[in-house]
């Protein structure tokens, strides 16, 4: 406790880790301010009933901070922008053009992210415009005329780049992860009321239950994220007394993080968007029955559920292969003069830590996926009326705090080594 205590004190103390905490600070209220702006032409109550009960409701709400309900002029928050990224790292796998991009370092990196920015415009503009449609197509709202039609997408994807910017600028001087951060901030900020409202209706058991597996969920999540494998690397061209040098390359338990739930839950969520604002218009009676009927089997909560714990599972294995190239480590291993103990360079070592990353994959996909059902399979099963966390936001707001963790620390370190130079 005492070594905690020290150390949040030396965070403080440090002038530069403090200077980003307190611009990390401004940005959070910055942004609760937007987010009480209300856009013109569409009430909040019309979101609300849109999305209620829905999956995508849900996700769309998550990811964009926790901010759709509010119908502020940064309602569709991160949304496009995180789309736009899904998209072009989807794109550089099978792009040769966006793969060499990524492979010329900071300055291929600084074109992809300008791409990225470009695309998030005409994404958020077009998802303004699908959404009104589909509250117009209900009669959730009323008709509007050119000019506030084109005020209203003006303004929330006015919104979306100015999100856009604040997640980038805390990438570069604030603490978190940029985006991540504000996401975690939306997730967060519904906290208190979700606690207040269950304990209201809870009896003793029930509250038991509802402390305990939070509890259980977050610890869990917190180990299982920070599990990892080291393999035992070998420098042959750094002798040190005593033989060569040693060091490991760490696999992490989840090495795709939450990308996998986030890709499953978008791609069972797009039909379901596409269902609603095709149910919004007149469709011929055919049409409409099959899309209604489609409709009721993905919001079938068995259903929703089983399909989401197979896709996580298959998208955790898909990203594995997009973000941990084998291959390329490999070869930098082969360069650096450094081997496994026992493997061959080159290929040999490729196919080692292919195999390695797979086996840790089937653990670390099957656990995100359990994660991401199971507080729904306890609400459903009367155990808990409700629960703190979805399982995204829960491995969202981990992920988050302790890279802010790992950054503060590291900064930390440098300056305790600053000392002796």
């Amino acid at each position: 406790m005492n070594k905690t205590i020290e150390k949040i004190k030396s965070i403080f103390k440090t002038k530069e880790i403090r200077e980003k905490i307190i611009f990390s600070v401004v940005i959070l209220v910055v942004y609760r301010l937007l987010s009480a702006v209300p856009v013109a032409g569409i009430p909040a109550e019309a979101i609300v009933q849109l999305f209620e009960g829905t999956a995508f409701g849900d996700i769309l709400s998550t990811v964009s901070g926790g901010v759709l309900e509010t119908a502020s002029i940064v309602a569709i928050g991160l949304t496009p922008y995180i789309n736009a990224s899904i998209i072009f790292q989807l794109l550089g796998t099978v792009i040769p053009q966006l793969e060499e991009l990524s492979k010329e370092g900071v300055e291929g990196r600084r074109k992809i992210s300008m791409y990225t920015r470009l695309v998030t415009v005409p994404l958020a503009i077009l998802q303004s415009f699908v959404i009104y449609s589909t509250l117009r197509g209900f009669g959730l709202i009323e008709s509007l005329g050119t000019l506030e039609l084109v005020t209203m997408s003006a303004t929330l994807t006015t919104g979306s780049i100015i999100m856009m910017w604040f997640g980038e600028l805390l990438s570069e001087d604030g603490i978190g992860g940029g985006s991540s951060y504000l996401i975690m901030l939306g997730i967060l900020s519904g906290i208190p009321g979700t606690i207040r409202s269950n304990f209201v209706i809870m009896d003793g058991f029930q509250e038991t239950i509802f402390i305990v597996f939070s509890l259980i969920l977050i610890v869990a999540v917190v180990v299982i994220t920070q599990a990892e494998r080291r393999i035992k690397i070998q420098y042959s061209r750094r002798v040190r007394t005593g033989g060569a040098l040693e060091s490991y390359l760490p696999i992490k338990l989840t090495q795709s993080g939450v990308m996998p739930v986030i890709f499953a839950m978008s791609f069972l969520s797009f039909p379901q968007l596409i269902g609603k604002f095709l149910l919004s218009r007149d469709l011929s009676p055919t049409v409409a029955k099959v899309t209604d009927k489609i409709m009721i089997l993905l919001e079938n909560p068995y259903v929703f559920n089983g399909l989401s714990f197979v896709l996580i599972i298959a998208f955790s294995f898909f990203y594995l292969t997009v973000v941990f190239k084998t291959d390329d480590i490999a070869e930098n291993l082969q360069k650096q003069g450094a081997f496994i103990q026992g493997i061959r360079p080159g290929q040999n070592t490729s196919a080692y830590l292919r195999k390695v990353s797979f086996r840790l994959a089937a653990v670390g996909s099957v656990f995100l996926a359990l994660i991401s059902i199971l507080p729904d399979i306890l609400v459903r099963g009367g155990l808990m009326p409700s629960v703190v966390f979805s399982g995204t936001g829960l491995l969202i707001v981990v992920g988050v705090v302790l890279d802010m963790k790992r950054q503060a620390e590291s900064m930390l370190t440098v300056r305790s080594y600053d000392k002796y130079l």
